[in-house]
């Protein structure tokens, strides 16, 4: 005849013949329940704003040209446009209005600090 076992003859009040579980976290017990109730929520990702090259404004013979000159020259693109728009407003065609200019320089100098 088998003797009938006692449900709770494997439990031990005793500290050191139980095994002690590592308990739950706030936010692992949360994540269980979403889980079980089918909603999952979505993880909140910081948004980078991805900037445009500059040169994408660019033709692309333009941008080829600024590309070889630079592989050339051992310069790199943004130095070149900063030289090519010097000459440029210098030698071809120079502002009239260097107050309207100055306004500007102004503005842009309080952007960056």
């Amino acid at each position: 005849m088998n003797k009938k076992r006692s449900r709770t003859e494997n439990f031990s009040l005793e500290l050191n013949t139980h095994n002690t579980g590592k308990l739950l976290s706030t936010e692992e017990i949360t994540e269980t329940l979403s889980k079980a109730k089918g909603i999952v929520e979505p993880e909140v990702k910081e948004k980078k704003e991805k900037r445009i090259p500059f040169t994408t404004a660019l033709t692309p013979e333009n941008r080829a040209l600024l590309e070889a000159a630079a592989h050339e020259g051992k310069e790199n693109v943004a130095d070149l446009l900063n030289q090519a728009i010097e000459h440029y407003f210098t030698d071809v065609r120079p502002l009239k209005d260097q107050d309207l200019k100055n306004v500007f320089i102004k503005l842009f100098e309080k952007k960056i600090k």
